[in-house]
């Protein structure tokens, strides 16, 4: 993969390394880490979309009978007749922090950002132990929620994990339905607005790709807090067989 590349490692990110990951639904993501020469015109850095594009034209010659394509800051393989994918994100290293490595990669219009998903991966972890490991389970049980419709709810999953792992959502003597109710409680509170990186490097992290997409998953939060906070009076009451009707409103039958 990407051989045509001078490529410093390829290292697996997202859900899968978090432990967050559900099988069917859950894509693969790397980042392919290129060495500075790569991304340079003369003696500038160019555009993120720029060798983003050499990234794809890459894939495509190497992988000619699949559906190759981008999506803001990764390239995607679409394998399994487009029923799985591998996101390719490619990236340049920048510096250490805190003994992590540092990395650019695309923002989606052209430029650079910054990320460090060990750094990001190591502060979710110390979450999930706080939590008795309850934030991995809720963090899975919302990407269900968002595979439970024919069209998924535009949710990035990867918002919620730094969001719950922020705010300490898990923590404590909670039910996982009471964690996952408090989870929408917190997202329609906060009207699914970007998270600024905890860490201070990534910049903002969105709920959604869109302002469109941003509208259609408050809808879809603001209903299934609705049905969960009558499921979890109804639990309280030992009303049991009630309130897994309202988590079936909650996840389309699929609960």
């Amino acid at each position: 993969m990407l051989m045509s590349f001078d490529i410093a490692r390829i290292l697996r990110i997202g859900s899968h390394t978090r432990g967050t990951a559900i099988r069917t639904y859950s894509d693969l993501d790397v980042l392919a880490v290129l060495r500075r020469n790569e991304a340079k015109w003369g003696r500038r850095i160019v555009s993120s979309d720029t060798l983003l594009s050499r990234v794809i034209e890459d894939l495509q010659g190497r992988f000619p009978y699949t559906a190759v394509r981008g999506d803001q800051q990764a390239a995607v393989i679409g394998f399994s007749a487009g029923q799985r994918s591998l996101d390719v994100v490619p990236a340049l290293w920048e510096r250490f922090s805190e003994k992590h490595p540092v990395y650019a990669i695309p923002d989606g219009q052209g430029g650079w950002i910054e990320t460090s998903p060990e750094a990001h991966n190591r502060r979710f972890q110390i979450a999930v132990a706080r939590s008795g490991g309850k934030l991995k389970g809720v963090c899975q049980l919302l990407r269900w929620w968002k595979f439970s419709r024919v069209q998924p709810i535009p949710l990035q999953t990867f918002h919620t994990d730094v969001l719950l792992a922020a705010q300490d959502t898990c923590v404590g003597a909670r039910t996982y339905a009471q964690c996952l109710f408090l989870a929408f409680q917190l997202l329609a509170r906060r009207q699914c607005r970007s998270l600024q990186d905890p860490l201070g490097m990534g910049g903002a992290i969105p709920a959604a790709k869109t302002d469109a997409q941003r509208r259609s998953l408050i809808d879809a939060v603001e209903y299934s807090l609705q049905h969960a906070s009558s499921a979890i009076e109804l639990e309280a009451s030992a009303r049991f067989e009630e309130a897994n009707v309202q988590w079936n409103l909650v996840f389309n039958g699929c609960f």
